[in-house]
């Protein structure tokens, strides 16, 4: 088992080597820029001691409406969906596409394909779902 330290150096030795830019927010969450999106990634470490990434993409921000519709929409994508799912943050006003991985097995390779395929979903659903939801994409908060 790597230390959440190890762990960390080897997230940003993966980042650079794919040309990956990210920056460190106070709270010690990378974000990981994309397109006029971006992931927002955090390392856990669970009671057990096991290492956790959740990578989270937002789909729509300060949402308005929550209709029964919106909520089949989300339900009904993420059985279709082969990798991560859709969060509803009633809270936050936000949905988010995300995924977790483990990160004591974390290679380059995977880190990059999860980051490509959670900000692609994102970036595919954010115009449908912000509508449905009365929210707003990230491209239109820029």
């Amino acid at each position: 088992m790597v230390t959440l330290e190890e762990l960390r150096s080897r997230i940003e030795t993966y980042m650079r080597q794919k040309g990956l830019p990210y920056t460190v927010e106070p709270t010690g969450i990378y974000r990981i820029s994309h397109g006029t999106t971006f992931v927002r990634l955090g390392v856990f470490q669970t009671k057990a001691g096991v290492n956790i990434l959740k990578l989270m993409a937002p789909v729509a921000l300060e949402i308005t409406k929550i209709t029964p519709e919106l909520t089949r929409f989300l339900a009904e994508k993420n059985g279709e969906l082969l990798f991560g799912k859709f969060s509803l943050y009633t809270k936050n006003k936000n949905i988010m596409y995300e995924h977790t991985l483990f990160g004591d097995t974390l290679s380059a390779e995977t880190l990059y394909t999860s980051i490509v395929l959670i900000v692609g979903t994102a970036d595919q659903f954010d115009e449908q779902v912000a509508k449905m939801a009365a929210g707003k994409r990230v491209k239109d908060l820029l």
